[in-house]
């Protein structure tokens, strides 16, 4: 049988296995198993998706936790080539962008060990952004690079792939477009308002300085003095949120596994968000969206007039959640495929290797 090894790490990582493995398995030709490196650890954002999703418990979970970025890349990159290089005629299947991704393409090249990426392609400019480094890397050494939506294709292209640069790149579609149409949403952990406005902040860029987060903070107690704002807390959020001595006055959840996310998204009214992930689950479910980044991940949804950018500024954000009343969405565009990608990744790995 043909070996696939799927290194995951965080959250979204574990969403877009969970459909991905099923739709190998189904082939009946791929042996599969799973590295886990340990980067989400807390029962919420971890083994919770392991249950709801029904994915099988990693082969090896390597608890690799509370290390800088470079620590934790070059640890778990050794544990995995670790692992590697006793698993002959096999190729590694990488997600997005993840420190947990950069360490996979290390250590699978270091093995001479195929290199498969999904979510390729993605580009923002910023290249002192963690996220933008590890996904240039990962996509320079894969032997092929998965692109979620056109314009990651045409910018793969762009850059040489498939031509000078010798990899095979294909549009495919989302996994976590899959994932919507395939996982049933579940009833939230408590009793909401009817109306609501949803938020999830996470990335460092936002938590690591007190004044941008402070802003959040400030933005968010703000508008719910107008109309209720719920988030769902990520565990480094609500640790940086108490280490800075800020007070949030809105309505705070602890994690939430996917089920319930995509329910706390269907009822809410709108999202702010600093995550690639929520902005294009809520442009699935045909939500607007505000998203607190410098550069976005996915312009596709704003150019789509279906989300606005915001800075990590008080007044901003809450004169961009106002000027959404104004936007012409156009949710149609069919911007992350058809819902097929783990078909066409399940079809295309079977003939490719």
């Amino acid at each position: 049988m043909k070996k696939i090894i799927h290194i995951v790490g965080n959250r979204p990582q574990f969403i877009k296995l969970a459909v991905l493995y099923k739709a190998l398995q189904q082939t009946g030709v791929f042996e599969q198993s799973i590295l886990h490196t340990g980067q989400h650890f807390s029962y919420e954002m971890d083994a919770l998706f392991f249950e709801q999703l029904h994915i099988p418990a990693p082969d090896h979970n390597f608890h690799i936790q509370h290390s800088s970025p470079n620590q934790f890349i070059g640890l778990a990159s050794d544990a995995i080539q670790e692992q590697l290089v006793s698993k002959t005629d096999a190729a590694v299947l990488l997600y997005g962008d993840t420190n947990s991704t950069l360490a996979g393409a290390l250590a699978a090249q270091r093995t001479n060990t195929p290199i498969i990426h999904f979510e390729a392609g993605v580009r923002t400019g910023n290249k002192s952004m963690p996220e933008e480094i590890n996904r240039v890397l990962t996509d320079r050494l894969a032997a092929v690079n998965y692109c979620c939506t056109q314009q990651n294709l045409a910018q793969l292209k762009a850059e040489g792939y498939g031509k000078s640069i010798a990899c095979e790149a294909l549009f495919t579609g989302d996994l976590m477009l899959d994932a919507f149409l395939q996982i049933d949403a579940a009833t939230a952990p408590t009793q909401l308002p009817q109306t609501y406005i949803l938020c999830t902040i996470h990335r460092a860029a936002n938590l690591e300085d007190p004044i941008k987060l402070g802003n959040i903070i400030k933005a968010l107690n703000e508008i719910h003095d107008s109309i209720p704002v719920v988030m769902p807390m990520h565990p480094h959020t609500q640790k940086k949120i108490t280490a800075f001595g800020l007070t949030p006055r809105f309505i705070q959840l602890p994690a939430v596994g996917y089920p319930q996310m995509k329910q706390l998204m269907m009822e809410a009214q709108l999202l702010i968000t600093d995550s690639g992930g929520a902005s294009r689950e809520a442009y699935f479910m045909k939500k607007l969206s505000v998203i607190v980044m410098d550069h976005p991940f996915w312009p596709e949804i704003i150019e789509a007039g279906c989300s606005l950018r915001a800075d990590a500024d008080s007044d901003i954000i809450k004169a961009v959640v106002q000027s959404t009343a104004l936007l012409q969405p156009n949710f149609d565009a069919a911007i992350f495929g058809d819902g097929s990608a783990a078909k066409k990744i399940a079809t295309h790995l079977v003939n490719y290797l």
